[in-house]
């Protein structure tokens, strides 16, 4: 048979999910435009229902109030135009001030509740006011609201009086306090001043202070010098110890001695060591003529004797000279750190009183700054007591009363209200969809690939000793309801105009413990009603059909058939809770898939498929091994199993584009363990009640072609 061609990769993924939101929305519009509708009518209707607003607006002219004030102008930043606005509008904005203003409203004008004795008027008027800053100027806008645009002038026109009066008799308290706090700051800080001189001159005079920047600097000049000095001691006294130590380690070895430079350089070591080779050379000459008891080899080895020793002593005064210089060194190199740790010593204690010396020096001038400029501060406000005594805020723009009020905007508040009822009702429509049924999303994701969703099958508990065993005969409601799911599944395939036609069925997972196991029983079983059927467990690596059966696991099945060490007969055998044939995996090979490649297992499938009317095929999980490709070129086609509660739909829709980049042939998907209500048992027997006669018709269509 072969293998149908590839499918094309599927269209871009936001272009299919965008198709199918439409295509949701679409089928629920009247949904969507009751709601919207709805929503709309609610708003419009209450929004007729409101008031209309009126604003009435003032403007005002601050003339720079703050900065009028010594007190605030002798704090750095407080002097700035934008901080005296934020300042009005606080005081403007403050329940204080707004008591005040309700106090001077006329008996008639009330904002708050009729007859509450002002108790809500604060509250009313705090609530519709608004005080604005104008930009780049010094200019306040105030603004009011109210339903009465009369109500609302007169409150912008009380706001605005009652405030430039509250501020001119502000600014004249403030002058006179200023004055007085500017002249009892004075006499304090000249009193500190004085104090802060005389700490100066008596600390000078205990510490004998001439110039402590001098004296820090010659301190540090040396404090360098002797570090420098102390440097190169220690580099002298390692040089001369390493000398030393050549010396020592060469001892009598002349030959050792005269290449080292320093012992080279002596003349007296130099003309002894030449002597001696001469003598020496002589010495081996005269060796060559005469024995050891002959007066010129004595005389001659005598010779050799006192040039040695004479060598050997110049070589000891110059290692002993060594030494001396060595502790020479060491002992100048110790008064030399003495004198530098004193000289840190002294350094410190300078840096100490020259810190504190900096301290009093920096009082004194801060002091003096202070005095010169409260003085000046001083003559301004004596100044400013006879200059300006009026208001220092002026109305440039009066309120007038208004004539179009500013809201509400119903026009807008409608179509928002649209709007919103529009949004609303698409997300409780995808709501709704999306999170209604999970069965839906997994066929569309199935159906996106090219996949048709062949039944879903229920989440069952297993009642057993081993509950790791597929699921063959259980007891109960639950059991009852889930071999409904198996018929509805068997009827599907039967319809199914591919699969009715279609003799060998094999079904496959994505991964291990999904449940095909279990499914290929139940759907040997529910066949076997009306057709006679053999399973073949093709799970070479992991079978489990036979030991389900209550058979041993390694009696003789499809792989010993296939190595034809047994005969059909003795492969097979017949299980009464199937009421079908099982040919068991057999004997479990080290390579599976080479089993599974031989032409007689294709050769036994056409057989199977000639003698049986229906053959089922539990083959491995597709995307672990490759046995089920294997499989699928002798079937055609593969029955793909998956687990909701194991397979999110993140992954299912990662390993469906997987399988059809992989060009796998899938017939159809099954649905495992899917969460049902049990209490819709009726509601599948009436379903189920429709359908016999759908499969009497088929039945009769076999006899027929039988």
């Amino acid at each position: 048979m072969q293998a149908e061609p590839q499918r094309s990769a599927p269209p871009a993924s936001d272009v299919i999910e965008l198709s199918v939101i439409l295509a949701i929305l679409s089928a629920r519009r009247w949904l969507i435009v009751v709601i919207s509708a709805v929503i709309f009518a609610l708003v419009t209707a209450f929004v007729a229902q409101l008031p209309s607003v009126y604003r009435a607006d003032t403007t005002l002219m601050v003339k720079s109030v703050l900065a009028a004030n010594p007190l605030q102008s002798l704090i750095p930043g407080m002097g700035g135009g934008s901080e005296e606005l934020d300042t009005q509008i606080k005081l403007l904005t403050s329940t204080q001030f707004a008591q005040d203003v309700v106090q001077g409203l006329p008996a008639d004008l009330e904002l708050g509740i009729p007859d509450d004795r002002r108790r809500d008027d604060v509250a009313a008027l705090l609530g519709g006011l608004s005080v604005q800053a104008v930009p780049k100027t010094t200019l306040l806008q105030i603004s009011f609201s109210h339903h009465n645009p009369y109500i609302a002038t007169e409150i912008v026109n009380q706001v605005a009086s009652h405030f430039m009066n509250y501020q001119s008799g502000l600014m004249q308290q403030h002058n006179h306090q200023a004055s007085d706090w500017i002249k009892q700051r004075v006499d304090e800080v000249k009193a500190k001043l004085s104090e802060s001189e005389l700490k100066l001159q008596q600390f000078r005079q205990e510490r004998n202070i001439i110039d402590i920047g001098s004296d820090i600097e010659l301190t540090k000049q040396e404090i360098a010098q002797l570090f420098s000095e102390r440097r190169q001691l220690q580099k002298q006294s390692e040089e001369l110890a390493v000398l030393l130590g050549k010396v020592q380690q060469a001892g009598h070895n002349y030959d050792v001695l005269i290449t080292i430079p320093e012992v080279a350089s002596v003349p007296v070591i130099a003309s002894l060591q030449q002597q001696l080779s001469m003598l020496q050379a002589d010495f081996a000459q005269l060796r060559l003529s005469y024995l050891e008891k002959h007066p010129r080899y004595i005389a001659a080895n005598r010779k050799i004797e006192v040039a040695s020793q004479q060598l050997n002593s110049e070589v000891n005064k110059l290692a002993s000279n060594l030494q001396i210089r060595q502790r020479d060194f060491q002992r100048t190199l110790q008064e030399t750190n003495a004198k530098a740790e004193a000289a840190t010593a002294r350094l410190e204690q300078l840096v100490g009183v020259g810190q504190t010396h900096k301290k009093l020096e920096a009082e004194i001038q801060a002091n003096l700054h202070l005095v010169t400029t409260l003085s000046d501060k001083m003559k301004e406000t004596e100044l400013m007591k006879d200059i300006n005594k009026t208001s220092s805020i002026f109305v440039v723009d009066p309120a007038v009363v208004p004539v179009k009020p500013i809201g509400p905007k119903r026009l807008l508040l409608s179509v928002a209200a649209l709007v919103l009822g529009l949004i609303s009702a698409v997300f409780l429509v995808l709501c709704l969809h999306f999170f209604a049924d999970v069965t839906s999303k997994y066929r569309h994701i199935a159906s996106r690939y090219g996949y048709k969703l062949l039944g879903v099958v229920p989440q069952i508990r297993i009642k057993g000793i081993d509950r790791n065993l597929p699921v063959i005969q259980q007891s109960g409601k639950q059991y009852t309801l889930y071999q409904e799911y198996i018929r509805s599944l068997r009827t599907n395939i039967l319809l199914d105009k591919q699969l009715s036609t279609q003799r060998l069925l094999a079904l496959t997972s994505i991964s291990p413990n999904e449940g095909k196991s279990s499914i290929c029983l139940q759907l040997a079983k529910s066949f076997s009603e009306l057709e006679r059927v053999i399973i073949i467990d093709a799970d070479l690596r992991f079978p489990a059909l036979a030991e389900a059966l209550g058979e041993n696991p390694h009696r003789p099945g499809l792989t010993n058939l296939l190595a034809k060490t047994h005969t059909f007969e003795q492969c097979v055998f017949y299980s009464k809770e199937l009421n079908a044939d099982v040919l068991p995996s057999g004997i479990r090979p080290m390579n599976p898939l080479l089993f599974l490649s031989m032409p007689r297992f294709d050769a036994v499938l056409k057989v199977l498929a000639k003698k049986y009317d229906r053959v089922i095929i539990e083959c491995p999980p597709i995307l672990s091994v490759s046995d089920a490709m294997v499989v699928a070129k002798c079937v055609g086609k593969l029955e793909l199993v998956v687990d909701v509660k194991k397979t999110p739909l993140v992954d299912f829709a990662a390993k469906m584009e997987l399988l059809s980049q992989s060009g796998v042939n899938i017939g159809g998907v099954i649905l495992n363990r899917v969460k049902n209500d049990t209490s819709n048992y009726y509601a599948t027997s009436a379903t189920r009640a429709k359908q016999p006669s759908a499969l009497r018709q088929l039945l009769h269509d076999n006899l027929r072609r039988a």
